[in-house]
Order: structure tokens, then C-alpha cells, then sequence
């Protein structure tokens, strides 16, 4: 069947994935995932950027796969979200960014995808010896918050519980704040620290890796 043959974009797509699975031709699978992608084919958007990603059938193009892959992830595909997640977590197309991953990979542990739990629990751990020991080699004296995490604190008891969660960084729509629960587990915003009183300031984010 020749590639005008092809009734419509499913077909196309198909066609693609079974050269794919199959270890054939993959110059040829990339060239229908183009022309179905030109169309539109959201999933065949999605699998030509796992190829430019890899390489495969295309030359290597970070940025074009991160376009098509977050395309796609927009769009909650379990697959893309999973693999966009390793795309923030290594840098690869697009700014490192920790957090952006943990949600990727959470996300699309929810939704049954094998590794994706323990990349969420792996990136947790390591995201928090990170602020650990940020947060631990600096002065207690100031309480500075960024758009993503704290990063200075005011006093022990600010320090103990930024570390165990207790107090943590919510984007609300006044835009990042300091969030604790109350007496009855609601979440509240908090302005100042609630142990000493200090003005919580707003800061750039200090990333430390």
C-alpha cells in the first residue's frame, strides 16, 4: 500500500507503530508520523517526538520533542506526561525543573504506568535531602520563600517544620504562599512564620542540586 493509499490518519498511524514494534524501516515510520502529524494526528504527534527524543528515523531534535511530548501531555496522555517527567528531570528540551517532573511522574502513576511510582518516590527523596541541606547551611534568621520552595528560615522551629512538610509553598491566586493546616486540617495561608512572627519575603528560587 502506498503512502497515498492510506484512508486517513489512524491508518497512517498504525502503520508507523507496527514498523516500530516490529524493528523495520523507522526513516519509513517517521515519515508517516510526519504527514499524519502535519494533519494533526495528536497521537502520532506524540510518537514523533518519542523519536526525536531517541533519534530514531529522524535526527535527534530536543526541542522539537519536547514541543510535540508536552503537546501531548496537555492533552493528560499518560505515556507523554511519564516521559515528559524524564525530560524535566534530566534537562533534556527543557529547563531542569524537579517539581515539574515529580507531577508528570505522579500523574502518570495514578494512571497505572510501570516505573512511574518509583520515579515520583525516588525524585521525593532526593528532592528533600536537596532542601535539607540547603536549608541546614544557612543562617536561621530570615523566613524567604521563592515561587516553588522555602528557602531561608527564620527560626528552629520554621526549620523543623519545612523539613517535615508541616509548612510548605502553595501556588494560590495571589500567587506563592506559606500553607499550614489548622486546628481542624484546613489549609490556611500564613504571611509570617507562626512560631516567632517574622515576614515571610519573597524571593528568586536558589537552586541547588
Amino acid at each position: 500500500m502506498s503512502e497515498g493509499e492510506y484512508m486517513d490518519l489512524d491508518e497512517m498511524y498504525d502503520e508507523a507503530v507496527m514498523i516500530l514494534n516490529e524493528g523495520g524501516d523507522m526513516k519509513k515510520a517517521a515519515e508517516l508520523l510526519i504527514k499524519a502529524s502535519e494533519d494533526g494526528h495528536l497521537a502520532s504527534r506524540r510518537t514523533l517526538g518519542f523519536l526525536y527524543l531517541d533519534g530514531r528515523g529522524v535526527d535527534r531534535d530536543l526541542e522539537k520533542a519536547y514541543e510535540l511530548i508536552s503537546e501531548a501531555a496537555t492533552s493528560l496522555d499518560p505515556v507523554a506526561m511519564y516521559v515528559l517527567g524524564k525530560m524535566y528531570e534530566g534537562g533534556l528540551g527543557v529547563e531542569q525543573n524537579d517539581r515539574e517532573a515529580l507531577y508528570m511522574f505522579a500523574f502518570a502513576a495514578e494512571m497505572g504506568i510501570p516505573g512511574a511510582e518509583e520515579d515520583a518516590e525516588r525524585l521525593i527523596a532526593r528532592m528533600s535531602e536537596r532542601i535539607s541541606r540547603k536549608l541546614r547551611s544557612r543562617p536561621i534568621l530570615n523566613l524567604e520563600i521563592s515561587d516553588i520552595e522555602i528557602e531561608a528560615v527564620c527560626c528552629k522551629q520554621m526549620l523543623d517544620s519545612a523539613l517535615n512538610g508541616t509548612i510548605r509553598i502553595m501556588d494560590t491566586y495571589m500567587g506563592p504562599e506559606l500553607v499550614m493546616e489548622d486546628d481542624k486540617g484546613i489549609e490556611v495561608i500564613r504571611k509570617e512564620c507562626p512560631f516567632c512572627g517574622k515576614k515571610a519575603k519573597k524571593v528568586s528560587c536558589d537552586k541547588i542540586y
